[in-house]
């Protein structure tokens, strides 16, 4: 393992990881360079460079991508212009600079046929578009930074800063009295200052390597949906299972994708909260967050 330098780049600054990733380097006094996309373009090889060039980066954490699953599918060129060419050009930079590269992953690469935790050594098989354009993304770091990279793959996010599930729950749950939500796609809902708080403790270590990052424990969408609402207090909603193919999505989706922690467990000697105790923190900031 190299040792981190200052400063750390984030790309992909203002999307909801970004933001909680940034804050909290910022207050545990790190120097960091917050850039989005009107700052860098990780499409353009040029760009990447410049920024490197300027600011001399030591880590490099990519939280940029593409992630609307169903868009990908009818937006294949722009999935991978960003998703793989993206992680490939701040690779080579990295390569050329002598810099670290932390980049986020996903649980879509796998094609969900496991019936237990996903390890990082397990075959990758994805199924849409947005998951080959990641995998593609993991290949061209891996291939270009074989000592100096790390990828984190995580699943389900959501957080304050960015549209997600539990916003969807919520808004829907003012609307409407029962709610169909997919019952047979089973992984782990992840808080994004959780995952951001793991990303700051790999970064403190530089491990070369695949690692799985996500909040304890495992539950299906619909057991997500129902415990957003009894922790809202909207018991005056019902949530009704529904199948995958009921929901008629463009794009496929991997049906269990629950990924085993393991291997960040030891080499940081700390596990993120349950999935639970996390949206429970989660509505409670929300709450505060609306005063």
């Amino acid at each position: 393992m190299v040792k981190a330098r200052e400063p750390y780049l984030v790309a992909g600054s203002k999307g909801m990881l970004g933001t909680d990733l940034v804050r909290l380097l910022q207050e545990r006094g790190i120097q960091t360079i917050a850039l989005d996309l009107n700052e860098i373009d990780i499409r353009r090889a040029d760009s990447v460079m410049d920024a490197f060039i300027e600011y001399q980066p030591g880590v490099v954490i990519n939280v940029a991508a593409l992630t609307d699953v169903d868009g990908c599918e009818s937006r294949s060129e722009e999935a991978y212009s960003i998703n793989a060419l993206g992680p490939k050009n701040l690779a080579t930079a990295s390569l050329d600079t002598g810099a670290f590269l932390v980049h986020i992953s996903t649980d879509y690469v796998f094609d969900g046929t496991k019936r237990t935790p996903y390890m990082e050594e397990d075959p990758i098989n994805p199924l849409g578009v947005y998951g080959r354009s990641k995998a593609e993304g993991e290949r061209l770091v891996r291939e270009i930074l074989p000592k100096m990279h790390c990828i984190v793959r995580t699943q389900w996010l959501y957080g304050l800063h960015g549209k997600n599930f539990v916003e969807a729950i919520l808004s829907q749950a003012q609307k409407k009295d029962v709610l169909k939500v997919v019952n047979d796609q089973r992984g782990c809902p992840t808080y994004a200052p959780d995952l951001a708080t793991s990303l700051i403790k790999l970064c403190e270590l530089c491990p070369p390597g695949t690692f799985h990052v996500t909040n304890s424990g495992e539950t299906t969408w619909y057991e997500f949906a129902w415990k957003i609402l009894k922790l809202a207090g909207l018991s005056n909603v019902r949530v009704e299972p529904m199948t995958t193919e009921e929901l008629g999505r463009p794009a496929p989706r991997p049906a269990y994708s629950v990924m085993d922690n393991s291997r960040f467990v030891a080499l940081t000697g700390s596990s993120l909260r349950s999935w639970e105790r996390a949206l429970a923190a989660y509505l409670e900031e929300r709450q505060a967050a609306m005063r």
